[in-house]
């Protein structure tokens, strides 16, 4: 150390000379300590420093603070580092030593000793996990240099602009993709089909037979694809309220069920037909469901990092039926008060009433049913007054028929909506609360008893601007990542399931505790349905069923649906609905539905489930039987 005594003591004298005031320069420097300057030296100096000032027509000094004096003061030693150039230099060349000895180490060392702090634990809680202690992978991973050199970990077949890039994310997928699943199709097909085994094989129904063997169709779509069968046929051999599967296992199913290892081209030519159909035992699929089915695999991913409170739908009886909420705002704010202030007093009690009955949706029906007939009547009046602008009757019936539909307006507004209520209630809720709820003993069940949906969101590029998943709070944009044949690719890569990858609408899961059904409804798109774990019912209606079904019409908050009840259906109201034609499918682990535009599908969670949906585009095709309903 002796020999940097001249080198510290030139660098010493440096510093000591830049604090004096430099030659030509505006910048006044004190060097007196505060103590030794009274009170009236220092109004003399700010005098005369404002008299320098005027003197040199503008040419402003910059004021430096005065140095403090206290930093010398030997009653605080341990600020001595701050005046003792020596002391400054051995801590700077401490610090830059050990820096480089760290540095060192890390980029030898193979990370061993990272992984055995580090590995994988579950948390005291049950169902709590925490990312942080999760196991990294192998060492070859763990060292700096690694890092450095570009190795870090990439999720297969993940997306650079969409996804998840989350560390916690990529460490668990990292755990999993690399040593407790490791890609293996073959296992993972095996996986699945021993999960259909385990729940049952369902055969069609002696009364359900069909001229096509369902496991190997003709390679184009036969005449009358898919066969249907009388609507109350099929909910007799099988009723809607129960989940459980009948002894038989016999159902009316008219899909075809394709191997896409085997009958991907065949596949190809029923999806351009827009025609129905089940796939089977893809392995990208497999791989999803294997992982999601894994044990703890969920809770780690949605009660880790993501414990986020995730749109959750309640119901007081076994029936879910999508609404939108048109009531006046007013009575929307009073409604969430009552709640609100219900909750607070610790009452439990919900927003959600159920399907409603279908005696007053049929009188609603009829009031919103009117009210379309007259602005229909008024778009052909006013487009031919356009076309006769002279013609003075032309403009009397425009304004007759104006008067009448506000008149059916208010009318619809007092008495059409004046007994509905909201069928669920929207909420909010972590997954393990939700899987309180849901995972109960069949004792607990039951269609009277409350029910709960679960759902997740990944955005995606859903709309503008949503990339970042904003278009729902909490969203989880990981879903891309999950469920790679789900991905909105346009090259060579395109997945078989999106027809039109660029009108993609996100992913949407759900997760349905036994006995929920959704209500029969039709979409304006194209949809491809995957079933993750558990077991669904589907029930599938053409287009052309659309005028027997008795949908709820526009303007109703649940339009598009069925007002009629399939579990215990008035045929006093609705004396059509016997008219409607319909089959059905169970979906199991690893099988994805291919839904075309416009088919109706009534659903029924049959036990515990995790089923996710994508759409993208539509056609017109069969359009003419959605309009003849008003849509």
């Amino acid at each position: 150390c002796s020999s940097f005594k001249p080198l510290l003591q030139t660098i010493h004298d440096i510093m000591s000379n830049m604090q004096q005031r430099r030659p030509h320069s505006n910048v006044v420097v004190s060097t007196g300590g505060a103590d030794n300057i009274s009170r009236e030296e220092r109004r003399m100096e700010r005098r005369l420093a404002k008299e320098r000032r005027a003197a040199a027509a503008g040419k402003k000094l910059k004021r430096v603070k005065r140095s403090n004096a206290k930093y010398n003061n030997s009653a605080l030693p341990w600020l001595a580092w701050k005046r003792d150039p020596y002391i400054q230099m051995t801590l700077m060349s401490f610090g830059l030593f050990s820096l480089i000895g760290i540095t060192t180490y890390r980029m030898f060392h193979d990370g061993g000793t990272r992984n055995m702090h580090h590995s994988h634990q579950q948390s005291d809680k049950e169902g709590e996990y925490n990312s942080d202690t999760v196991n990294t992978g192998s060492s070859s991973t763990g060292g700096l240099m690694s890092r450095l050199r570009g190795k870090k970990y990439v999720i297969p077949e993940s997306l650079k602009n969409m996804g998840a890039k989350a560390r916690w994310y990529t460490d668990l997928r990292r755990e999993y993709d690399t040593e407790i699943l490791p890609k293996d199709d073959e296992r993972s097909v095996a996986f699945v089909e021993a999960e259909r085994k385990r729940q049952g094989i369902y055969t069609q129904s002696p009364h359900a037979q069909t001229p096509y063997d369902i496991h190997n169709c003709p390679s184009h779509p036969p005449h009358g694809y898919p066969m249907q069968w009388p609507v109350l046929d099929v909910t007799a051999n099988w009723p809607t309220d129960d989940p459980n599967p009948p002894s038989h296992k016999g159902i009316y199913q008219g899909l075809c069920i394709f191997d896409y290892r085997t009958d991907l081209e065949k596949a190809e030519r029923y999806r351009r037909k827009e025609r129905p159909f089940v796939m089977r035992n893809d392995p990208a699929v497999a791989r999803t469901a294997e992982r999601w089915l894994s044990p703890g695999y969920l809770s780690k991913l949605l009660m880790g990092k993501e414990d986020t409170d995730r749109r959750t739908e309640y119901s007081p009886n076994n029936h879910f039926m999508y609404w939108v909420d048109k009531r006046p705002r007013d009575e929307r704010r009073k409604a969430a008060k009552h709640l609100k202030d219900a909750h607070k007093k610790g009452e439990d009690i919900h927003g959600g009433f159920g399907r409603g009955d279908q005696g007053e949706m049929k009188e609603a029906m009829q009031e919103i049913e009117e009210l379309n007939a007259l602005k229909e009547q008024l778009a052909d009046a006013k487009e031919y007054q356009e076309d006769h602008e002279d013609d003075d009757e032309a403009e009397e019936e425009v304004n007759r028929l104006q008067h009448l539909v506000n008149k059916a307006k208010r009318k619809r507004d007092e008495l059409a909506l004046e007994n509905w209520q909201p069928p669920t209630e929207n909420l909010r809720m972590t997954y393990l609360e939700w899987l309180k709820h849901a995972n109960v003993t069949d004792d607990k069940l039951g269609p009277d008893n409350p029910h709960w949906y679960f759902r997740l969101i990944g955005c995606g590029a859903m709309g503008d601007h949503t990339q970042d998943g904003s278009c729902d709070k909490g969203s989880s944009e990981w879903l891309f990542d999950e469920l790679t044949f789900f991905q909105p690719r346009t090259d060579e890569e395109q997945p078989f399931y999106l027809v039109e990858p660029e009108k993609q609408k996100g992913i949407h899961c759900r997760f349905g505790m036994k006995g929920v059904i959704a209500e029969n409804h039709f979409d304006l798109s194209r949809n491809a349905i995957t079933l993750l774990g558990g077991q669904r019912r589907y029930l599938l209606g053409d287009p052309s069923q659309c005028i027997n079904m008795n949908l709820l019409p526009r303007g109703h908050p649940s339009a598009r649906h069925s007002a009629v009840d399939w579990s215990n259906p008035d045929l006093r109201d609705f004396p059509t609905f016997p008219k409607t034609h319909v089959n059905e499918i169970v979906m199991q682990p690893g099988d994805v539905l291919y839904l075309p535009t416009n088919w109706f599908h009534y659903i029924v969670s049959l036990e515990l489930n995790m089923q996710c949906n994508t759409r993208s585009g539509g056609e017109n095709i069969n359009r003419e039987y959605i309009s003849e309903c008003g849509f």
